[in-house]
C-alpha cells in the first residue's frame, strides 16, 4: 500500500498572500503516515511566522530533514531546537563546512551554516543527529537520498561557490539531498535547492526506488544561472518524466520559470510559494 502526504511551504522567496512572509529561503511541512516532518528551516523568521498562521505546530514533528548547509535553509536551526526537544536530524556529511558565493566583481560572501546554528545542533545530544552518506528511508515510502550522484554533463551545482575565499576550491555542495514520497500518483519529490541538479536528482530516485512514474516536483531548482542548453535539456527531460505537477519554488529564477511554463504549460507548472500545499 502507498502512502499518502501532504506538504506544506512554510516559507519561499515569494508569498501571493499578504499574510504570510516571504524571505530569501526554504522551508516545507510535511505530513504523512502519522509522522511530521520539518523540511529545512528559512534563513530568517518567516518559517516560524507564516507555521503560526498555518495552524502548524512545529513542537510535533518528529524529523528534521536538511537538505544542505547554506544559511537560507538552515537558519532557523536554534528556534526550532528551542521548541522541539525531540526531533530525530537527517542531514549529510559536511554540512557545516565554511562555504562561500565568490562572484566575479564582488567581495566573496560567506553563504554556510550560521554560527548559531552549528552552535545549536553542538548542544544537542548527538544521537538524534544521523549524518547519511547513502539513500535512506525513514518509512517504507519516505525516503531520503543522502548524496546525489553527479552524471549529467549539463549541470552544475548552480553559481559560484568555493570553500575559500581565494575562489580557489569548488564547493560542489556534495551535501545536498531531497526527499521522495511513493504515493499511489507515483513519485512525490521534494527539492530545497537541487544543487546537485534536478536530472541527476530525479534520475537516481528513480533508481532507488524502482519507480518510474513523477507524479510530481516541488522546491528549488536552481536554475537561476542556467545556460540555455541547461534550461533546453532540463526542460526536455521534464517531459520526458511526464509530471502531472511541478512546482518551482526558491531558486529556481523568474526567467526560468516562465520559460519552464512556456515550454511544459501553466496546466502543470506552478510558481511554488509561502502557504502553497499540494496532497497525494
Amino acid at each position: 500500500m502507498n502512502t499518502s502526504v501532504k506538504i506544506t511551504v512554510l516559507v519561499d522567496t515569494e508569498s501571493f498572500d499578504e499574510n504570510l512572509a516571504k524571505e530569501h529561503g526554504f522551508s516545507a511541512w510535511i505530513e504523512t503516515e502519522g509522522r511530521h516532518i520539518l523540511f529545512d528551516t528559512g534563513q530568517t523568521g518567516g518559517m516560524l511566522e507564516n507555521a503560526k498562521r498555518l495552524g502548524i505546530d512545529l513542537k510535533k514533528a518528529d524529523t528534521l530533514v536538511l537538505s544542505h548547509g547554506h544559511f537560507d535553509h538552515t537558519g532557523q536551526i536554534p528556534q526550532f531546537l528551542e521548541l522541539n526537544d525531540k526531533a530525530e536530524i537527517y542531514c549529510c556529511y559536511d554540512l557545516g563546512i565554511t562555504r562561500y558565493s565568490c562572484k566575479i566583481g564582488t567581495d566573496p560572501r560567506s553563504i554556510g551554516m550560521p554560527e548559531a546554528s552549528r552552535e545549536a545542533l553542538s548542544t544537542i545530544s548527538q544521537s538524534r543527529i544521523h549524518e547519511i552518506g547513502t539513500p535512506r528511508y525513514l518509512t517504507n515510502r519516505v525516503g531520503m537520498t543522502g548524496p546525489v550522484p553527479r552524471h549529467s554533463m549539463f549541470e552544475d551545482t548552480g553559481g559560484p561557490f568555493f570553500l575559500d575565499d581565494h575562489r580557489r576550491v569548488d564547493d560542489l555542495i556534495e551535501d545536498d539531498q531531497s526527499m521522495w514520497f511513493e504515493t499511489d500518483k507515483g513519485l512525490l519529490i521534494l527539492l530545497g535547492c537541487c544543487h546537485a541538479g534536478l536530472v541527476n536528482t530525479v534520475e537516481y530516485i528513480k533508481a532507488i526506488s524502482g519507480i518510474d512514474k513523477i507524479h510530481g516536483i516541488i522546491g528549488g531548482m536552481h536554475l537561476v544561472n542556467a545556460d540555455e542548453k541547461r534550461l533546453q535539456y532540463t526542460f526536455d527531460s521534464m517531459k520526458s518524466w511526464n509530471p502531472d505537477i511541478l512546482v518551482p519554488c526558491h531558486c529556481t529564477g523568474q526567467v526560468p520559470v516562465a520559460r519552464m511554463i512556456e515550454a511544459i504549460g501553466s496546466d502543470i507548472v506552478t510558481w511554488g510559494c509561502s502557504g502553497y500545499t499540494v496532497e497525494a
